[in-house]
């Protein structure tokens, strides 16, 4: 179905008025950063995202405390906006939120998808606040989840909100679902949808969630990553009372025997597209994966963050101790990778065996299964690379496959959704180590242009077919 005339028109001038005007982002004048971080925690909270912002982190959802109280608080804000939502809660205090704007038709629907819990954080690690204080220094914002993600939430719920105030009826529905439990089980969230609301997802189209590569330097970003597919995903927590059985299980699983298999599309794409960023000899690693696969000698050069698209890793973290007066147990993690369409199953399972066998105790064990890609390039991948080029010129945009996490979009390609990962805030990479570890925070520069990057995308998107 074709855009009348008249709104097709409208769709290209909006972009068309973002290069004339002020919605490039490209170049920040030095100026401004002195600006941004010299402004007062109280000018900043003028800004009603920053006020939201931080209305939001304050509020602990982290899987002792539940969702449900950052649920209640995106259904006020959705009840204020007169957009029609309601809170699930399929075990007590694990909840979500499902919201929905209405457009012309269901057929093609936007799902826009984050998560309301957070990762676990001890205060007596933090330094530079605590995790739910929502502290303001220096042009940063910290807190738990800062960044993941309930400052993607509210620039999805803004965007809403916007499109809601002006009249503007979508041409498909467009819905958000803030999901309980991504974090750590990932039981209560959107498995639990899917499988006891499927009606509500009828008609979706496309699922926008957090994801995706933004490398930023000095403040600028150099290239934009899409999330269209990940690298599977899974993990195995063992204890023992010893040391030596989990060596000798970590040295037996040092390597992952696996046959060659094809490089997916996408993700020779994202590698030649990091390999205008990396030295030499990544650069010709990247740009020659076919050779790479076949030489051992340079498959093992190759760090996991892109060898593990080419064939299955695994990787081994120690996993830090009890208290002084506890008794003594040793634990590791193990985590595995493995190339789009292989289940990390096929070596998760024999490793749990070979564990039980020398004594180690599994005490967690995750995985997300199999994995596949997204369509690329499509008109909604089209619509946001041209939004964000709008906003951010010469900034190169594609497909980059995301290694070592899992995110729900995995689930929704299961079922049979096309899900991608777009990072409309931009976070350099010493900010991004930062995401499930101490001090979490966020350029609030950046997150404001976020929040308007996104309003600008769900207006492109309400004019599409």
């Amino acid at each position: 179905m074709s855009l009348v005339p008249a709104k097709r028109a409208l769709a290209s001038v909006l972009v068309s008025l973002l290069l004339l005007t002020g919605g490039c982002e490209k170049k920040k004048p030095q100026g401004q950063i002195e600006a941004d971080v010299t402004r007062t925690p109280e000018k900043w909270l003028e800004m009603e995202s920053v006020r939201l912002l931080r209305d939001y982190v304050r509020i602990d959802t982290s899987i002792a405390r539940g969702e449900e109280e950052g649920a209640r608080f995106l259904e006020t804000f959705f009840q204020c906006a007169g957009i029609e939502v309601e809170v699930v809660c399929p075990a007590p205090g694990r909840c979500n939120v499902l919201a929905r704007l209405p457009g012309k038709r269901s057929e093609g629907a936007l799902l826009l998808l984050n998560h309301i819990d957070v990762a676990p954080a001890d205060p007596k690690t933090w330094s530079d606040s605590a995790p739910f204080e929502g502290k303001i220094r220096a042009g940063y914002f910290y807190g738990r989840g800062a960044y993941d993600m309930k400052s993607l939430a509210l620039a999805q719920a803004l965007a809403m909100r916007s499109l809601k105030e002006r009249g503007v009826v979508p041409e498909s529905d467009i819905l958000f679902l803030g999901e309980a439990d991504e974090e750590i089980d990932q039981k209560w969230g959107s498995r639990w949808l899917l499988k006891n609301r499927p009606e509500w997802f009828r008609g979706v189209g496309q699922v926008l969630n957090e994801g995706g590569t933004v490398e930023v330097v000095l403040r600028d970003p150099r290239f934009w990553g899409l999330e269209t597919v990940q690298a599977g995903y899974a993990s195995a927590e063992f204890e023992a009372d010893a040391a030596e059985p989990l060596k000798a299980l970590a040295e037996k699983w040092r390597k992952l025997d696996s046959p060659l298999v094809e490089t997916h599309p996408h993700v020779r794409v994202g590698l030649d597209m990091l390999a205008n960023h990396l030295s030499h000899p990544l650069t010709f690693y990247l740009r020659n994966p076919d050779r790479v696969r076949r030489n051992p000698a340079e498959l093992a050069a190759i760090p996991d963050r892109y060898g593990s698209f080419l064939e299955p890793r695994i990787t081994w973290y120690p996993v830090l101790g009890d208290p002084p007066n506890a008794p003594k147990v040793y634990a590791i993690l193990g985590v595995l990778s493995t190339p789009p369409e292989l289940a990390p199953e096929l070596w998760l399972e024999p490793l749990l065996e070979d564990a039980s066998r020398r004594g180690a105790r599994r005490t967690r064990v995750f995985s997300g299964g199999r994995t596949s890609a997204s369509p690329y390039p499509t008109p909604f991948t089209e619509l946001l690379k041209r939004v964000t080029e709008a906003h951010f010129r010469g900034v190169p945009f594609g497909p980059i496959p995301t290694y070592g996490a899992f995110t729900t979009s995995v689930v929704f390609r299961q079922h049979g959704f096309a899900a991608y990962g777009f990072s409309a805030i931009p976070m350099n990479i010493t900010d991004t180590a930062r995401r499930h570890s101490s001090n979490e925070r966020l350029y609030l520069r950046d997150y404001v242009n976020g929040v308007n990057l996104y309003r600008d995308v769900l207006e492109e998107f309400a004019l599409q077919p």
